[in-house]
Protein backbone atom coordinates (compact mmCIF):
# COMPACT_ATOMS: atom_id res chain seq x y z
CA UNK A 1 0.00 0.00 0.00
CA UNK A 2 1.19 2.95 -0.80
CA UNK A 3 1.58 6.44 1.32
CA UNK A 4 2.01 9.20 -1.17
CA UNK A 5 -1.54 11.14 -0.33
CA UNK A 6 -0.73 11.02 3.34
CA UNK A 7 2.86 12.77 3.09
CA UNK A 8 1.26 15.36 0.68
CA UNK A 9 -0.83 16.45 3.20
CA UNK A 10 1.39 16.34 5.62
CA UNK A 11 3.65 18.76 4.17
CA UNK A 12 1.19 21.13 2.98
CA UNK A 13 -0.38 21.01 6.27
CA UNK A 14 3.30 21.75 7.53
CA UNK A 15 3.92 24.74 5.53
CA UNK A 16 0.64 25.84 6.59
CA UNK A 17 1.91 27.02 9.62
CA UNK A 18 3.69 29.55 7.42
CA UNK A 19 0.84 31.99 7.44
CA UNK A 20 -0.20 31.81 11.07
CA UNK A 21 0.05 35.68 10.96
CA UNK A 22 -2.41 35.93 8.45
CA UNK A 23 -6.15 37.48 9.43
CA UNK A 24 -9.27 38.54 7.54
CA UNK A 25 -7.65 40.97 4.84
CA UNK A 26 -9.51 44.20 4.90
CA UNK A 27 -11.25 42.89 7.57
CA UNK A 28 -8.12 42.96 9.81
CA UNK A 29 -7.95 46.63 9.06
CA UNK A 30 -11.14 47.61 11.04
CA UNK A 31 -12.82 51.14 9.95
CA UNK A 32 -15.33 51.44 12.68
CA UNK A 33 -13.64 53.97 15.13
CA UNK A 34 -16.54 56.78 16.07
CA UNK A 35 -20.09 55.81 16.94
CA UNK A 36 -20.94 58.96 15.39
CA UNK A 37 -19.28 59.06 12.13
CA UNK A 38 -20.00 55.10 11.86
CA UNK A 39 -23.54 56.73 11.23
CA UNK A 40 -22.04 58.48 7.65
CA UNK A 41 -19.72 55.28 6.93
CA UNK A 42 -16.97 56.08 8.67
CA UNK A 43 -16.42 59.82 6.67
CA UNK A 44 -14.48 62.36 8.14
CA UNK A 45 -11.41 63.07 6.69
CA UNK A 46 -13.03 66.71 5.59
CA UNK A 47 -15.32 67.25 8.84
CA UNK A 48 -14.65 68.71 11.61
CA UNK A 49 -15.06 66.22 14.71
CA UNK A 50 -13.50 67.81 17.60
CA UNK A 51 -11.01 65.43 19.36
CA UNK A 52 -12.37 62.47 17.14
CA UNK A 53 -10.66 64.26 14.16
CA UNK A 54 -7.54 63.03 15.49
CA UNK A 55 -8.21 60.06 13.79
CA UNK A 56 -10.13 61.36 10.78
CA UNK A 57 -7.78 64.23 10.00
CA UNK A 58 -6.13 65.74 13.16
CA UNK A 59 -5.93 69.09 11.11
CA UNK A 60 -9.98 69.43 12.28
CA UNK A 61 -9.48 68.43 16.07
CA UNK A 62 -8.71 72.97 16.28
CA UNK A 63 -12.11 73.36 15.67
CA UNK A 64 -13.17 72.33 18.96
CA UNK A 65 -15.98 74.33 20.23
CA UNK A 66 -15.34 73.56 23.71
CA UNK A 67 -11.99 73.68 25.73
CA UNK A 68 -12.35 70.06 26.72
CA UNK A 69 -13.65 67.36 24.24
CA UNK A 70 -13.85 64.03 25.12
CA UNK A 71 -15.32 60.66 23.38
CA UNK A 72 -15.89 57.00 24.58
CA UNK A 73 -17.35 54.08 22.92
CA UNK A 74 -17.01 50.97 20.84
CA UNK A 75 -18.54 49.74 17.78
CA UNK A 76 -19.67 45.77 18.20
CA UNK A 77 -19.01 43.43 14.99
CA UNK A 78 -21.03 40.26 14.67
CA UNK A 79 -19.57 38.95 11.38
CA UNK A 80 -19.49 35.36 9.56
CA UNK A 81 -18.18 33.51 6.58
CA UNK A 82 -20.16 31.08 4.47
CA UNK A 83 -18.06 28.85 2.52
CA UNK A 84 -19.09 26.34 -0.20
CA UNK A 85 -17.32 23.72 -1.83
CA UNK A 86 -19.37 20.97 -4.28
CA UNK A 87 -21.50 18.92 -2.03
CA UNK A 88 -20.29 20.94 1.02
CA UNK A 89 -21.22 24.09 2.97
CA UNK A 90 -19.76 25.35 6.35
CA UNK A 91 -20.16 28.77 8.25
CA UNK A 92 -18.30 30.39 10.76
CA UNK A 93 -19.15 30.75 14.04
CA UNK A 94 -17.14 34.29 14.72
CA UNK A 95 -17.36 35.50 18.26
CA UNK A 96 -18.83 38.95 18.74
CA UNK A 97 -16.01 41.54 18.43
CA UNK A 98 -15.82 44.70 20.80
CA UNK A 99 -13.33 47.07 19.36
CA UNK A 100 -13.19 50.34 21.47
CA UNK A 101 -11.86 53.92 21.26
CA UNK A 102 -11.40 56.86 23.01
CA UNK A 103 -11.05 60.50 22.67
CA UNK A 104 -9.63 63.52 24.67
CA UNK A 105 -8.76 67.09 23.38
CA UNK A 106 -7.77 70.12 24.78
CA UNK A 107 -7.99 73.53 23.26
CA UNK A 108 -6.08 75.86 25.43
CA UNK A 109 -5.94 78.71 22.64
CA UNK A 110 -7.77 79.75 19.45
CA UNK A 111 -5.06 78.44 17.27
CA UNK A 112 -4.03 75.28 18.78
CA UNK A 113 -5.51 72.02 20.09
CA UNK A 114 -3.84 68.85 21.64
CA UNK A 115 -5.34 65.52 22.35
CA UNK A 116 -4.68 61.75 22.92
CA UNK A 117 -6.50 58.60 21.69
CA UNK A 118 -6.81 55.05 21.87
CA UNK A 119 -8.20 53.08 19.38
CA UNK A 120 -8.23 49.54 17.58
CA UNK A 121 -6.61 50.09 13.92
CA UNK A 122 -7.09 46.20 13.54
CA UNK A 123 -8.45 43.08 14.79
CA UNK A 124 -9.80 40.15 13.64
CA UNK A 125 -12.04 37.03 15.14
CA UNK A 126 -12.91 34.28 13.52
CA UNK A 127 -13.74 30.66 14.04
CA UNK A 128 -14.26 28.07 11.29
CA UNK A 129 -14.23 25.56 13.98
CA UNK A 130 -11.82 22.08 14.79
CA UNK A 131 -12.53 19.53 12.22
CA UNK A 132 -14.19 21.34 8.93
CA UNK A 133 -12.78 20.68 5.65
CA UNK A 134 -10.29 23.83 5.79
CA UNK A 135 -8.97 23.29 9.35
CA UNK A 136 -5.39 22.26 7.95
CA UNK A 137 -6.09 26.25 7.10
CA UNK A 138 -7.51 27.85 9.87
CA UNK A 139 -9.40 26.91 12.47
CA UNK A 140 -9.93 29.94 15.13
CA UNK A 141 -7.97 32.98 14.88
CA UNK A 142 -7.75 36.32 16.98
CA UNK A 143 -6.02 39.80 16.51
CA UNK A 144 -5.68 43.05 18.38
CA UNK A 145 -4.02 45.75 17.84
CA UNK A 146 -4.02 48.86 20.18
CA UNK A 147 -3.30 52.52 18.91
CA UNK A 148 -2.34 55.16 21.67
CA UNK A 149 -1.99 58.89 19.59
CA UNK A 150 -0.75 62.42 20.94
CA UNK A 151 -1.94 64.62 18.80
CA UNK A 152 -1.58 68.38 17.84
CA UNK A 153 -3.61 70.73 15.48
CA UNK A 154 -2.93 74.22 14.77
CA UNK A 155 -5.16 76.72 12.40
CA UNK A 156 -2.27 78.58 10.06
CA UNK A 157 -5.39 81.16 9.43
CA UNK A 158 -8.84 81.20 8.46
CA UNK A 159 -8.41 78.92 5.51
CA UNK A 160 -6.02 76.19 6.63
CA UNK A 161 -5.64 74.04 9.37
CA UNK A 162 -2.62 71.23 10.08
CA UNK A 163 -2.00 68.25 11.99
CA UNK A 164 -0.05 65.48 13.43
CA UNK A 165 -0.21 62.31 15.49
CA UNK A 166 2.69 59.81 17.05
CA UNK A 167 1.08 56.60 16.00
CA UNK A 168 1.96 53.93 19.19
CA UNK A 169 0.97 50.85 18.22
CA UNK A 170 0.80 47.36 20.10
CA UNK A 171 -1.47 43.84 19.51
CA UNK A 172 -2.04 40.46 20.84
CA UNK A 173 -2.88 37.61 18.72
CA UNK A 174 -3.57 33.96 19.07
CA UNK A 175 -4.49 30.91 16.15
CA UNK A 176 -5.52 27.39 16.09
CA UNK A 177 -4.71 25.45 12.45
CA UNK A 178 -4.79 22.15 11.58
CA UNK A 179 -1.30 20.18 10.76
CA UNK A 180 -2.63 16.74 9.79
CA UNK A 181 -5.96 16.21 8.11
CA UNK A 182 -8.56 13.73 9.17
CA UNK A 183 -8.36 10.47 8.05
CA UNK A 184 -5.09 10.87 6.84
CA UNK A 185 -3.54 7.74 9.31
CA UNK A 186 -6.27 5.71 7.86
CA UNK A 187 -3.56 4.40 5.10
CA UNK A 188 -1.35 3.46 7.62
CA UNK A 189 -4.09 1.66 9.94
CA UNK A 190 -4.59 -0.69 7.07
CA UNK A 191 -1.04 -1.37 6.52
CA UNK A 192 -0.40 -2.05 10.28
CA UNK A 193 -3.37 -4.43 10.51
CA UNK A 194 -2.26 -6.12 7.28
CA UNK A 195 1.26 -6.83 8.75
CA UNK A 196 -0.65 -7.67 12.14
CA UNK A 197 -2.27 -10.66 10.78
CA UNK A 198 0.47 -11.63 7.85
CA UNK A 199 3.85 -11.97 10.47
CA UNK A 200 3.53 -12.51 14.08
CA UNK A 201 6.94 -9.96 14.55
CA UNK A 202 4.66 -7.42 13.69
CA UNK A 203 1.61 -7.85 16.34
CA UNK A 204 1.95 -5.22 18.28
CA UNK A 205 0.26 -3.53 14.99
CA UNK A 206 -2.47 -4.61 15.22
CA UNK A 207 -3.26 -1.78 17.74
CA UNK A 208 -3.23 0.87 15.57
CA UNK A 209 -6.55 1.00 13.31
CA UNK A 210 -8.59 0.78 16.71
CA UNK A 211 -6.40 4.07 17.63
CA UNK A 212 -6.64 5.51 14.40
CA UNK A 213 -10.13 4.79 14.32
CA UNK A 214 -10.85 6.74 17.37
CA UNK A 215 -10.39 9.46 15.55
CA UNK A 216 -11.26 9.54 12.46
CA UNK A 217 -13.09 12.19 11.64
CA UNK A 218 -11.18 14.58 13.64
CA UNK A 219 -7.77 16.80 13.17
CA UNK A 220 -5.16 14.46 14.66
CA UNK A 221 -2.91 16.89 15.24
CA UNK A 222 -2.68 20.64 15.28
CA UNK A 223 -0.86 23.96 16.37
CA UNK A 224 -2.09 26.54 18.59
CA UNK A 225 0.42 29.84 18.43
CA UNK A 226 0.02 32.86 20.84
CA UNK A 227 2.15 35.77 20.96
CA UNK A 228 2.18 39.59 21.89
CA UNK A 229 3.73 42.38 19.60
CA UNK A 230 6.73 44.84 20.65
CA UNK A 231 5.39 48.85 20.61
CA UNK A 232 5.46 49.78 16.84
CA UNK A 233 5.87 53.80 15.60
CA UNK A 234 3.89 55.38 13.15
CA UNK A 235 2.53 58.99 12.11
CA UNK A 236 -0.50 60.50 10.99
CA UNK A 237 -1.03 64.26 9.42
CA UNK A 238 -3.64 65.98 7.88
CA UNK A 239 -4.16 69.03 6.22
CA UNK A 240 -8.00 70.94 6.40
CA UNK A 241 -8.82 73.97 4.34
CA UNK A 242 -11.81 76.39 3.93
CA UNK A 243 -12.67 76.84 0.55
CA UNK A 244 -15.58 78.86 1.41
CA UNK A 245 -18.18 79.21 4.38
CA UNK A 246 -19.85 75.92 2.57
CA UNK A 247 -16.89 73.89 1.10
CA UNK A 248 -14.18 72.30 3.08
CA UNK A 249 -11.63 69.95 1.50
CA UNK A 250 -9.50 67.71 3.89
CA UNK A 251 -6.70 65.24 3.21
CA UNK A 252 -4.78 62.54 5.99
CA UNK A 253 -2.02 60.13 5.72
CA UNK A 254 -1.41 57.63 8.02
CA UNK A 255 1.72 55.76 8.29
CA UNK A 256 2.57 52.21 8.13
CA UNK A 257 3.49 50.14 10.97
CA UNK A 258 5.06 47.09 11.17
CA UNK A 259 3.81 45.06 14.46
CA UNK A 260 6.52 42.30 15.27
CA UNK A 261 6.19 39.23 17.47
CA UNK A 262 9.78 38.35 19.07
CA UNK A 263 8.42 35.68 21.53
CA UNK A 264 5.57 33.63 20.43
CA UNK A 265 4.47 30.74 21.73
CA UNK A 266 3.52 27.01 19.70
CA UNK A 267 2.18 24.18 21.25
CA UNK A 268 0.62 21.18 19.45
CA UNK A 269 -2.79 19.74 19.75
CA UNK A 270 -3.67 16.47 19.53
CA UNK A 271 -7.23 15.07 18.93
CA UNK A 272 -6.62 12.37 22.05
CA UNK A 273 -4.24 10.47 23.84
CA UNK A 274 -4.67 7.86 20.97
CA UNK A 275 -3.55 10.67 18.26
CA UNK A 276 -0.25 11.40 20.46
CA UNK A 277 0.32 7.73 20.96
CA UNK A 278 0.06 7.17 16.93
CA UNK A 279 1.97 9.81 15.87
CA UNK A 280 4.54 8.61 18.82
CA UNK A 281 4.66 5.15 16.78
CA UNK A 282 5.02 5.76 13.08
CA UNK A 283 8.43 8.50 14.68
CA UNK A 284 9.51 5.74 16.30
CA UNK A 285 8.89 2.95 13.63
CA UNK A 286 11.68 0.97 12.66
CA UNK A 287 10.75 0.29 8.88
CA UNK A 288 14.27 -2.21 8.43
CA UNK A 289 12.46 -5.37 8.86
CA UNK A 290 10.39 -4.45 6.20
CA UNK A 291 13.06 -4.42 3.48
CA UNK A 292 11.78 -6.29 0.57
CA UNK A 293 8.46 -7.05 1.87
CA UNK A 294 7.58 -3.56 0.71
CA UNK A 295 8.27 -1.69 -2.28
CA UNK A 296 10.61 0.83 -2.27
CA UNK A 297 8.55 3.45 -2.87
CA UNK A 298 6.21 2.55 -0.05
CA UNK A 299 9.30 2.65 2.54
CA UNK A 300 10.50 5.81 1.13
CA UNK A 301 7.06 7.39 1.75
CA UNK A 302 6.80 6.14 4.85
CA UNK A 303 10.26 7.56 6.25
CA UNK A 304 8.98 10.67 4.47
CA UNK A 305 6.25 10.57 6.63
CA UNK A 306 8.45 10.23 9.30
CA UNK A 307 10.83 13.10 8.66
CA UNK A 308 7.61 15.43 8.75
CA UNK A 309 6.38 14.64 12.27
CA UNK A 310 9.54 14.68 13.40
CA UNK A 311 9.66 18.15 12.02
CA UNK A 312 6.18 19.12 12.98
CA UNK A 313 7.34 17.87 16.54
CA UNK A 314 9.87 20.31 16.72
CA UNK A 315 7.62 22.99 16.68
CA UNK A 316 6.12 22.17 20.00
CA UNK A 317 6.46 24.52 22.96
CA UNK A 318 9.40 26.51 20.81
CA UNK A 319 8.69 29.87 20.26
CA UNK A 320 8.73 31.96 16.81
CA UNK A 321 9.47 35.61 15.77
CA UNK A 322 7.40 37.32 12.70
CA UNK A 323 5.78 40.64 11.68
CA UNK A 324 3.06 42.00 9.62
CA UNK A 325 1.92 45.41 8.86
CA UNK A 326 -0.64 47.56 9.05
CA UNK A 327 -0.97 49.22 6.19
CA UNK A 328 -0.86 53.15 5.31
CA UNK A 329 -3.88 54.84 4.73
CA UNK A 330 -4.46 57.95 2.50
CA UNK A 331 -7.62 59.94 2.32
CA UNK A 332 -9.00 62.76 0.54
CA UNK A 333 -12.34 64.32 1.38
CA UNK A 334 -14.96 66.79 0.62
CA UNK A 335 -17.69 68.18 2.80
CA UNK A 336 -20.77 70.86 2.10
CA UNK A 337 -23.24 72.28 3.95
CA UNK A 338 -25.80 74.22 2.20
CA UNK A 339 -27.07 74.92 5.02
CA UNK A 340 -27.20 74.95 8.86
CA UNK A 341 -28.81 71.63 9.00
CA UNK A 342 -27.55 69.39 6.24
CA UNK A 343 -23.79 68.30 6.06
CA UNK A 344 -23.09 65.99 3.05
CA UNK A 345 -19.59 64.39 2.65
CA UNK A 346 -17.80 62.32 0.15
CA UNK A 347 -13.80 60.26 0.38
CA UNK A 348 -11.77 57.98 -1.33
CA UNK A 349 -9.36 56.18 0.65
CA UNK A 350 -6.23 54.20 -0.79
CA UNK A 351 -5.12 51.65 1.57
CA UNK A 352 -1.45 50.66 0.76
CA UNK A 353 -1.74 46.45 1.32
CA UNK A 354 0.85 45.96 -1.34
CA UNK A 355 3.29 46.42 1.84
CA UNK A 356 1.84 42.75 2.85
CA UNK A 357 3.95 40.98 0.05
CA UNK A 358 5.27 38.07 2.27
CA UNK A 359 4.85 36.50 5.79
CA UNK A 360 8.36 35.06 6.91
CA UNK A 361 8.07 33.03 10.47
CA UNK A 362 11.01 32.01 12.48
CA UNK A 363 10.56 29.04 14.50
CA UNK A 364 13.59 28.99 17.27
CA UNK A 365 13.47 25.00 17.95
CA UNK A 366 15.87 22.42 19.88
CA UNK A 367 17.64 21.41 16.57
CA UNK A 368 18.16 25.26 15.24
CA UNK A 369 15.87 27.84 13.47
CA UNK A 370 13.41 26.67 10.79
CA UNK A 371 12.58 29.53 8.73
CA UNK A 372 9.23 29.11 6.57
CA UNK A 373 8.16 31.71 4.39
CA UNK A 374 4.62 32.35 2.63
CA UNK A 375 3.94 34.70 -0.30
CA UNK A 376 1.29 37.25 0.04
CA UNK A 377 1.60 39.77 -2.83
CA UNK A 378 -1.72 41.78 -1.45
CA UNK A 379 -3.00 44.88 -3.77
CA UNK A 380 -3.41 48.04 -2.41
CA UNK A 381 -7.42 48.83 -2.30
CA UNK A 382 -9.62 51.74 -2.88
CA UNK A 383 -12.42 52.38 -0.96
CA UNK A 384 -15.45 55.18 -1.48
CA UNK A 385 -17.57 56.31 1.25
CA UNK A 386 -20.53 58.77 1.31
CA UNK A 387 -22.18 60.46 4.24
CA UNK A 388 -24.96 62.91 5.12
CA UNK A 389 -26.24 64.09 8.29
CA UNK A 390 -29.51 66.34 8.89
CA UNK A 391 -29.62 68.26 12.39
CA UNK A 392 -33.62 67.76 13.31
CA UNK A 393 -32.94 69.93 16.78
CA UNK A 394 -30.96 70.79 19.12
CA UNK A 395 -32.34 67.55 20.96
CA UNK A 396 -31.34 64.98 17.97
CA UNK A 397 -29.41 64.52 14.86
CA UNK A 398 -29.64 61.80 12.64
CA UNK A 399 -27.06 60.33 9.45
CA UNK A 400 -27.22 58.08 6.64
CA UNK A 401 -23.82 56.74 4.77
CA UNK A 402 -22.98 53.72 2.43
CA UNK A 403 -19.52 52.61 1.08
CA UNK A 404 -17.70 50.73 -1.33
CA UNK A 405 -14.50 48.74 -0.44
CA UNK A 406 -12.11 46.54 -2.42
CA UNK A 407 -10.18 43.22 -1.58
CA UNK A 408 -6.55 43.33 -1.23
CA UNK A 409 -5.86 39.63 -2.20
CA UNK A 410 -5.59 37.91 -5.21
CA UNK A 411 -8.20 35.34 -6.23
CA UNK A 412 -5.50 32.44 -6.74
CA UNK A 413 -3.77 33.19 -3.52
CA UNK A 414 -7.27 32.75 -1.42
CA UNK A 415 -7.88 30.61 1.59
CA UNK A 416 -10.62 30.74 4.25
CA UNK A 417 -7.63 32.89 6.30
CA UNK A 418 -8.34 36.08 4.06
CA UNK A 419 -11.80 35.90 2.91
CA UNK A 420 -12.12 39.19 0.92
CA UNK A 421 -14.32 40.66 -1.59
CA UNK A 422 -15.59 44.08 -3.20
CA UNK A 423 -17.48 44.82 -0.13
CA UNK A 424 -20.67 47.15 0.36
CA UNK A 425 -22.26 48.46 3.32
CA UNK A 426 -25.01 50.84 4.66
CA UNK A 427 -24.96 52.53 7.97
CA UNK A 428 -27.02 54.78 9.64
CA UNK A 429 -27.16 57.15 13.12
CA UNK A 430 -28.35 59.26 15.22
CA UNK A 431 -26.99 61.78 18.52
CA UNK A 432 -29.29 62.62 21.16
CA UNK A 433 -28.47 66.10 23.30
CA UNK A 434 -30.24 64.77 26.91
CA UNK A 435 -28.06 67.86 28.19
CA UNK A 436 -26.53 71.18 27.44
CA UNK A 437 -22.55 69.31 27.28
CA UNK A 438 -23.62 65.61 27.09
CA UNK A 439 -24.33 63.71 23.72
CA UNK A 440 -25.10 60.07 23.19
CA UNK A 441 -24.23 58.69 19.75
CA UNK A 442 -25.89 55.86 18.27
CA UNK A 443 -25.38 54.11 14.82
CA UNK A 444 -25.45 50.76 13.16
CA UNK A 445 -24.13 49.35 10.01
CA UNK A 446 -24.39 46.54 7.48
CA UNK A 447 -21.41 45.04 5.39
CA UNK A 448 -21.69 42.32 3.02
CA UNK A 449 -19.49 41.32 0.06
CA UNK A 450 -20.06 39.58 -3.47
CA UNK A 451 -19.93 36.01 -3.52
CA UNK A 452 -16.41 35.45 -4.59
CA UNK A 453 -14.55 32.08 -5.66
CA UNK A 454 -11.03 31.67 -4.58
CA UNK A 455 -8.42 28.95 -5.02
CA UNK A 456 -5.71 28.03 -3.17
CA UNK A 457 -1.74 25.99 -3.40
CA UNK A 458 -2.48 25.80 -6.99
CA UNK A 459 -5.64 25.71 -7.18
CA UNK A 460 -5.95 22.28 -5.02
CA UNK A 461 -8.02 24.20 -2.57
CA UNK A 462 -11.00 26.29 -4.63
CA UNK A 463 -14.08 27.37 -2.78
CA UNK A 464 -17.05 29.82 -3.03
CA UNK A 465 -16.95 32.39 0.10
CA UNK A 466 -19.89 35.31 0.85
CA UNK A 467 -19.17 37.40 4.14
CA UNK A 468 -21.36 39.74 5.79
CA UNK A 469 -21.80 41.44 9.10
CA UNK A 470 -23.77 43.30 11.16
CA UNK A 471 -22.41 46.31 13.22
CA UNK A 472 -24.38 48.57 15.80
CA UNK A 473 -22.51 51.43 17.70
CA UNK A 474 -22.59 52.96 20.52
CA UNK A 475 -20.73 56.75 22.66
CA UNK A 476 -20.88 59.11 24.89
CA UNK A 477 -19.40 62.62 24.07
CA UNK A 478 -18.82 65.33 26.59
CA UNK A 479 -17.93 69.28 26.42
CA UNK A 480 -17.35 71.21 28.78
Amino acid sequence: MKFTKITKKLVLAAAAVMTVLSANAEGYQINSQSSRQWGMAHTGTALKLGAESMLFNPAGMVYMNSKFDVSLGSILIKSKVNFEQPGYKHETDNPLSTPIFGYFGYKPCEKLAVGISITNPAGNSMVWGDNWVGATHIQEVSLKAFNVQPTISYKINDIVSVGAGLMIDFGSFSQEKGLVAANSFAPLGALAGQLAQMNPAFSSLGALPGMINSFSNQIPVGIELEGSSKVALGFNVGILVNVSPKVTLGATYRSKVKLSVEDGEAELDYANDAAESVVAAIKSFDTTPLQGMLPQETLATIKGTQTQLTTMGLLDNSEFKASMPIPSIFSIGIAYKPNQAWTLTGEAQITGWSAYDKLDITFKTAAGEIVQSSVKDYENTVAVRLGAQYVVSDFWTVRAGAYMDTPPVQMDNYNPETPSANSYGVTAGATLNPMKNLAVDLSVGYLRGEKTTGSYQNGSFVADYTKSAIMPGVAVRFQF
